[in-house]
């Protein structure tokens, strides 16, 4: 991340790198936090109220425009919070939040393209990167991290994510690395 960079941080959640997102792109950056936990928003939102280039958005990011079943992780932070399947959604912590592309949100004007994108979206990275198909084709984002939730991805019957995620960055541009077994960093080369 650069001073005056556009940073989103997809699956925000309390916002501890919206945080330092914020911090690290300064006064002339923009950092746009995506949370569809109402949970986790009200943590999010008390976190980043006085940094003014924070922008929080309520939504889940993802491949179409729609309203999706999703269940609020039990643990302490609400990070393994995510969307879950109807058929899966039979806890009292489901409920329904907005789920939109993108894409839509760029060329809408609601967001600015983005220089750098993290995502942490459990079980969902597969479905956010197909709705951000044209702006993965911007000369201007440089870089992605993407944290791969394996276990989650096979339980929804995506065991091949991993591979269509690497093929999706690898034909937008980006050369790939792992710095660890879980996570992906994908960094533009033309």
């Amino acid at each position: 991340i650069r001073q005056g960079d556009v940073v989103w941080d997809v699956g925000a959640n309390v916002g501890l790198y919206s945080k330092l997102f914020s911090n690290i792109a300064g006064f002339s950056g923009k950092v746009f936090a995506f949370e569809p936990s109402p949970v986790n928003l009200l943590r999010l939102n008390e976190a980043v109220t006085s940094l003014r280039n924070v922008t929080v958005l309520p939504v889940a990011l993802g491949d179409r425009e729609d309203f999706v079943v999703f269940a609020q992780g039990d643990d302490q932070l609400g990070a393994t919070s995510r969307i879950v399947d109807n058929a899966a959604a039979e806890t009292a912590s489901q409920l329904e939040v907005q789920l939109t592309r993108g894409d839509h949100l760029v060329s809408s004007g609601a967001v600015a393209i983005p220089n750098v994108i993290k995502i942490d979206t459990e079980g969902f990275e597969l479905d956010v990167l197909l709705g951000l198909r044209q702006t993965l084709r911007e000369k201007s984002l440089r870089v992605l991290c993407i944290e791969m939730h394996f276990g989650l991805l096979q339980e929804r019957g995506l065991s091949n994510a991993p591979s269509d995620i690497e093929k999706l960055l690898v034909s937008s541009g980006f050369s790939l690395a792992w710095p660890d077994a879980s996570h992906i960093v994908a960094t533009r080369i033309n």
